[in-house]
């Protein structure tokens, strides 16, 4: 849809606002009446920005780009091969600014909707008096394929269905706000509507405060408390259920979480028993009294709903049928959220509230019935098609809306074809042009199509709205829709007060006492998992780091074949074995010729789809924090994004790599180092830096297997580069001077238990890591993963690298190789004993040493 009309009179101000403002005739403008004057509730606005410069602007959006960056607020964009789960939110800092007046109407409207939403999926999972008596047509339910059969006759806690409540709204060309969809199942923006205001409040902080801003933090505490309510028990469980990392919002999922004092589960993590949900913890199964839901219902369950859904509980639905537990929104909302129903809005709110609708829905017809369908066609050039069911937002790029001026001869003949044979499944509504709203984009100060995304909560008093929501804009660029799956962007809404503005806040009063803790409720056992894979992952990310780092550095700063030799003799045991390099480039390099180790070792370094390289783990590293993200600090999660960003690109440059990977290797002791000294001494640290020291072990006995394995000429220049990749070359030189030999550098890799590089250093470490662990469950009890590392440690104690160092008649150290053989194998069953201890609910059918998760 066009927005920019003829250009009007200038601004009133200097600076960003002088510059052409274009005036619509045919879009109600937020910023300016018909008549072209300013709108009073935004003039404090335009002072603000008059007196700001260009420059101070540019200067606030990169601040608060920098926010939202260092915040990790991200939206996933499912087909966004560029920038996938990474893609940064997009926030136009220019707020919706909404008068007092507004928006009563707005509150009073969009609280009514909640309400009738209620009522309507009482009726239809209960009596369904609306279809018996004739007020909704029965293939708007029976049809609908958001129905959900198995929740016929469920009766939730307190009759309670809707939970929270969204309705989108837009600006007809009256000024009236009108109701383009709603979300009763698992609404979602609200955590984004949250970061939306920290970063603006701060952007313009002074306006915030003195243009009397309604607070959030009322309507949150409202709606979490009320729903605790629920719960039988006085201080109830409460758990935030996600799709996952891969989900677009995972974010807000995060966030919301922390900021609502839930824990952040997916489905793999609780369990039904009994009718009741359980939440697998280290400790065991855990009671849950409530779930914030934000998987959509038909996922949930996997043996009433969708049988292929990996997302849900099995048996979910059975807990709810049980009262087991409160489930926030109940299961089986979306069948009130496709267009079809907004042709029957108006009845049904006077026949189950008694009122009419104090907010309209886009006038719509349903085409179940012949006389429907011959309006439609005749009216079809000035309205829209589109599915009756159709679960995507009108201003969307994926939903089935179709403009009827639009459509082909051939196109109507079809349309007509199908309405005739299943009318119920199609619906023709009036063609919305969107308000505008003030964006500053490259073009300068612009009006630009909006809908705004508002908020509604149950209470045991009625539903309260939250004061703001989620405004979202056509960019300037490109398709005019107003989704984030689109590229749209964001904008906090303010809602101004007549009244002084309380500072409500959900942290407790701070004369409230507070009960001291040291201790949070036990974790997920998958978090756990993932942070122990996100300590082994790094530690993988930063050894590889050292090793290519080595080879780098000695690459083409050698002389003769002699140095060529060494440098392909290191490739050979480093590279060459992991298929990371091929034999022919380190055989080349060999003879003097390095360009193809040069290549080769170029894509190991930069290339994303490398299935050995390095940024390959990297990318592990990322994925894994990212599951993990309600549990990373801010500064943490910082590192982790320092440690994974900033691949190099173009030609190989061997200075470029060299300057990258000491990078790299700084960036890895900056996340090593706020793990050691910022991660309070709990569950989150320990599983962590467990596998830390577990990939750390394994990869130094690798690395001494490699580089002492056998005796030969080149034997010296191996030692030295085994030394380097160990960051050990400034303590063996403390002790030894040059002299290279083998026994006192397996001593300092092996078996120094004073060498935080070195294998014994890592038994010791996890034998009193496993100390404060659990032993509740069976498995638990069995201390396999004690009797591992007692076994181990014992044996590694009574070896002496002077015996280790003595070759056979072939060279080869064949006592090393046998005791980096029982070093590998006791660390392969340590962590298979630890996951099937703390991990698995489940006995599992071992298929391997477990270790080396899938990088794939």
């Amino acid at each position: 849809m066009a927005v920019v009309d003829a250009p009007s009179d200038l601004l009133p101000g200097t600076g960003l606002l002088s510059m052409n403002y274009p005036l619509s005739t045919r879009r109600y403008d937020e910023l300016r009446g018909a008549d072209g004057q300013v709108r009073g509730h935004w003039q404090p606005f335009l002072d603000e920005l008059s007196g700001v410069s260009a420059a101070e602007y540019a200067t606030r959006l990169a601040s608060a780009h920098d926010m939202m960056r260092n915040n990790a607020v991200t939206y996933n964009v499912y087909d966004d091969d560029k920038d996938g789960q990474a893609r940064s939110w997009q926030l136009d800092i220019l707020p919706l600014v909404i008068d007092a007046k507004e928006w009563a109407t707005i509150e009073a409207g969009v609280a009514q909707r909640a309400r009738l939403a209620d009522a309507i999926l009482a009726d239809i999972y209960g009596p369904q008096k609306l279809i018996s008596e004739g007020h909704l047509p029965p293939h708007l339910v029976a049809g609908h394929p958001a129905f959900l059969r198995p929740l016929m006759g469920i009766t939730p806690p307190s009759d309670v269905r809707v939970h929270l409540y969204s309705a989108d709204l837009a600006r007809a060309p009256d000024g009236s706000w009108v109701v383009a969809a709603l979300r009763a199942d698992a609404p979602s923006g609200m955590g984004y509507a949250l970061e939306n205001r920290i970063v603006v409040s701060q952007t313009f902080p002074d306006l915030f405060r003195d243009q009397r801003v309604r607070r959030l933090a009322f309507f949150f505490q409202h709606l979490r408390d009320s729903v605790l309510s629920l719960a039988p028990v006085a201080q109830p469980r409460a758990v935030l259920l996600t799709p996952g990392p891969y989900n677009e919002a995972y974010f807000e999922h995060a966030y919301l979480a922390h900021y609502l004092g839930l824990a952040l589960v997916e489905g793999e993590d609780l369990a039904v028993r009994d009718g009741q949900v359980f939440l697998k913890t280290l400790a065991g199964l855990e009671r849950v009294d409530v779930v914030f839901r934000r998987v959509d219902s038909h996922f949930c369950d996997p043996l009433e709903l969708k049988p292929d859904s990996a997302l849900g509980v099995p048996g979910l639905v059975e807990a709810a049928r049980n009262g087991g537990v409160v489930l926030a929104n109940a299961l089986g909302g979306s069948v009130v959220e496709g267009p079809g129903f907004a042709a029957y809005m108006p009845q049904l709110s006077q026949a189950l509230l008694g009122e009419k609708l104090k907010l309209a829905d886009i006038p719509t017809l349903w085409c179940g019935t012949e006389a429907a369908r011959k309006e439609a066609f005749a009216t079809l050039d000035k309205r829209i098609v589109r599915k009756a069911f159709d679960s995507q937002p009108l201003f969307s790029r994926y939903s089935s809306a179709k403009l009827g001026s639009d459509l082909s001869a051939q196109e109507r003949a079809n349309l007509s074809d199908a309405m005739t044979r299943r009318g119920g499944t199609y619906v023709v509504q009036d063609i919305m042009p969107l308000g505008l709203t003030p964006s500053l984009g490259a073009r300068g100060l612009i009006g630009q199509p909006y809908t705004l995304r508002v908020y509604a909560a149950w209470t045991p008093m009625g539903y309260i709205v939250m004061p703001g929501g989620l405004a979202r804009i056509a960019p300037e660029e490109g398709p005019r829709e107003v989704t984030m799956q689109s590229g749209a962007q964001s904008k906090d809404t303010w809602v101004l007060s007549d009244a002084p503005v309380g500072s409500l806040s959900l942290l407790p009063p701070s004369d409230r006492p507070v009960e001291i803790r040291r201790a949070p409720d036990e974790p997920a056992s998958r978090a756990m998992d993932n942070l122990f894979w996100l300590g082994r992952y790094a530690e993988r990310a930063e050894n590889l780091t050292r090793v290519l780092r080595t080879i780098v550095l000695r690459l083409g700063d050698n002389t003769g074949l002699e140095g060529a030799s060494a440098v392909a003799g290191l490739a050979r045991r480093l590279l060459v074995p992991l298929t990371q390099t091929s034999a022919a480039a380190a055989d080349a390099a060999a003879l003097g010729d390095e360009t193809k180790l040069a290549d080769e070792l170029h894509a190991l370094i930069s290339d994303k789809d490398h299935p050995h390289g390095l940024q390959r783990l990297l990318a592990n590293v990322r994925r894994t924090a990212w599951a993990t993200r309600d549990r990373l600090s801010l500064d943490t999660w910082r590192s982790v994004h320092a440690f994974t960003s900033d691949a190099p690109t173009g030609e190989w440059d061997a200075t470029a790599a060299r300057t990258y990977l000491d990078a790299l290797v700084r960036r890895a002791a900056a996340l090593s180092g706020l793990s050691a000294e910022n991660m309070t001494r709990g569950r989150n640290w320990l599983f962590a830096d467990m596998g830390r020291r577990v990939e750390r072990a394994s990869h130094t006995t690798w690395l001494t297997r490699q580089t002492l394995g056998s005796q030969d000429e080149g034997e010296s220049a191996r030692f030295q580069a085994a030394l380097e990749i160990a960051d050990s070359a400034m303590t063996y030189r403390y002790r030894y001077l040059n002299h290279f030999q083998a026994a006192p550098l397996i001593d300092l890799l092996l078996l120094d238990d004073t060498n935080p590089r070195s294998v014994m250093f890592q038994l010791n470490t996890l034998a009193s890591h496993i100390l404060p662990l659990p032993r509740l469950t069976p498995e638990q009890m069995r201390q396999l993963d004690k009797a591992i590392l007692n076994v181990v440690l014992r044996d590694l104690r009574a070896e002496s690298a002077t015996v280790l160092a003595q070759p056979d008649e072939r060279g080869r150290r064949r006592a090393l190789a046998s005791v980096l053989d029982s070093v590998d194998e006791a660390l392969g069953r340590f962590s298979d004993a630890i996951a099937d201890a703390y991990f698995q609910h489940a006995k599992r059918q071992r298929t391997g040493g477990g270790m080396r998760k899938d990088l794939a």
